[in-house]
Formats: structure tokens, sequence, C-alpha cells
């Protein structure tokens, strides 16, 4: 290859890696009421989604996963509600993984089994 093929795909494939949005506890809990949403978004980057309430504020919800290893432990959401780009609320609300079924009952009648 020559030195600009492998610029060129150096160029296309960094533009894959971009930084998506990050966000952690420390990052919420220094967040103030009135402060304008762009000091979040330039540090933490672009949420995860905006949706509008019903009265009529936009909610800009980030996510923090928290995982062991490659496995997902719980996200962590982080709302901040925003009325003419100003913070006016802000809430959180942790989600766990769902348990996973056991995939072996010592029961025979089990409702896992199908019936006969």
């Amino acid at each position: 290859m020559n030195k600009w093929t492998c610029i060129l795909l150096a160029t296309l494939l960094s533009g894959c890696f971009t930084r998506s949005s990050y966000i952690t506890q420390d990052m919420y809990n220094g967040t103030q009421i009135g402060q304008p949403i762009s000091t979040v978004t330039s540090r933490a980057g672009e949420p995860y989604s905006i949706h509008k309430n019903s009265a009529g504020e936009q909610e800009y919800e980030y996510v923090e996963s928290i995982s062991n290893g490659t496995d997902l432990v719980y996200e962590n959401h982080y709302i901040f509600i925003v009325k003419d780009g100003k913070i006016v609320g802000k809430r959180e609300s942790q989600e766990q993984t769902p348990p996973y079924e056991m995939i072996y009952q010592d029961d025979p009648n089990h409702n896992y089994y199908p019936k006969k």
C-alpha cells in the first residue's frame, strides 16, 4: 500500500471510534440547578436521548453502565430537566440486569418441561 492509501484508511477507521456520552455519579452530583445544559454536554458529550415532557421541558438522559469485566451489572440513568437551555431539575434511577432463569431444574414436573 502506498502512503496515501494508509492515511485514507486510518482516517476512515478513526471515524468509526467516536466517543459516546460518558457521565459519572460525581459529574451528576456536581451539576447544579440553574446551570446551562451546555456545561453538561461539553463535559459528558451528547445525551443518550432527549425527550419532551408534558410541561414542554426537555429531558436529557445520560446512561452510565457499570460492568464487572464483560458482564453488565447495572445502569445509572441520569435525567436533566431543561427549560430555555438551563437545568431546572434532575433525577436519577438505577436499573439492574434481570436475573436469568435457571437452566436446569431438579423437579421433572416443573413448568419449564413440556407436558406430554
